[in-house]
């Protein structure tokens, strides 16, 4: 049983969209990614100068007419497009409820599956914590309730070091692909930092999902004393808060993630934030495809 968002209008919807990578990837089956190599699919990429050699079904007899010039016609191979979606899994994204900011990151994964399968391409979800585990890959609308199994059955808990988890999940990457990062990113620069670029070092394309709660990022914390808890390291930490705390929190919060959007951008990452409380399906059809992951 698909989660709520799920309805038949919404994968419907989905199905209208393809995902968009700004790499070549070579897969072994037919596909709906067009890939730049240059094949000889359906799809009409260019022209060029003829060459003897050259297969005369692809000479452009309109241009010989107008120009009496050999152009010859090339076109964009469609391929198979391996894609992989890491979700993180750390005891942060269980903050303030596994139910309000986990389960909504791990439908934003679905949703983006959901458009691959309907694809015909290929996905493999990644559970990022400490004991983090890796489903197979899934082709096909009829895997979408293997990829809700996987990733909606699990527990947001333990810590994370970006970098050293990504590591281990690579390290059994065999194809390139399209890789979606979806985390809270409630970690210093450095770490975040780290992480993405091991993604680019495996020439992978990257997508960036920043994930918060609305309590997150507007907290409603009752003036006075408090005693705040690391949800990962069970660090206490005691801070008074009031209007003027609030208002330093939200500034360091703007900052944080404006330095990580900036990385993202200056890295040739797609990046987006999404908001806990705000529509799915406005997320998906409305802010993707404007920051270019979607076509």
């Amino acid at each position: 049983m698909l989660p709520e968002p799920f309805t038949p209008k919404f994968l419907t919807q989905l199905e209208t969209l393809r995902l968009r990578t700004r790499k070549e990837f070579l897969g072994s089956h037919p596909g709906s990614y067009s890939s730049p190599r240059r094949g000889t699919s359906l799809e009409f990429a260019d022209y060029r100068r003829y060459a003897p050699g050259d297969d005369l079904r692809y000479l452009d007899w309109g241009i010989y007419a107008r120009s009496d010039r050999l152009y010859v016609k090339i076109f964009r191979e469609e391929v198979d497009l391996f894609a992989y979606v890491f979700i993180d899994a750390s005891a942060s994204m269980a903050f303030p409820s596994r139910e309000q900011k986990f389960l909504p990151a791990t439908h934003v994964a679905l949703a983006l599956s959901y458009v691959i399968l309907a694809n015909h391409d290929h996905v493999k979800l990644h559970l990022l914590r400490e004991q983090g585990s890796a489903s197979p890959f899934y082709r096909g609308r009829r895997r979408m309730a293997d990829c809700v199994d996987f990733a909606t059955g699990a527990n947001a808990d333990g810590a994370l070091d970006l970098a050293a988890t990504l590591s281990g999940h690579l390290q059994r990457l065999r194809r390139p692909g399209k890789a979606i990062l979806i985390s809270d990113f409630l970690m210093p620069a450095a770490a975040y930092q780290q992480g993405l670029n091991l993604l680019r070092a495996f020439n992978l394309d990257i997508a960036a999902i920043q994930v918060l709660t609305r309590q997150e990022v507007d907290p409603d914390f009752p003036a006075g004393s408090l005693a705040l808890i690391d949800s990962e390291s069970q660090k206490e930490i005691r801070y008074q808060w009031n209007s003027n705390a609030r208002r330093d929190y939200q500034a360091r919060l703007a900052h944080h993630n404006l330095e990580l959007k900036s990385f993202c951008h200056q890295s040739g990452i797609h990046y987006s934030l999404y908001v806990n409380d705000r529509d799915l399906s406005d997320f998906i059809f409305a802010t993707l495809p404007a920051i270019g992951l979607f076509k």
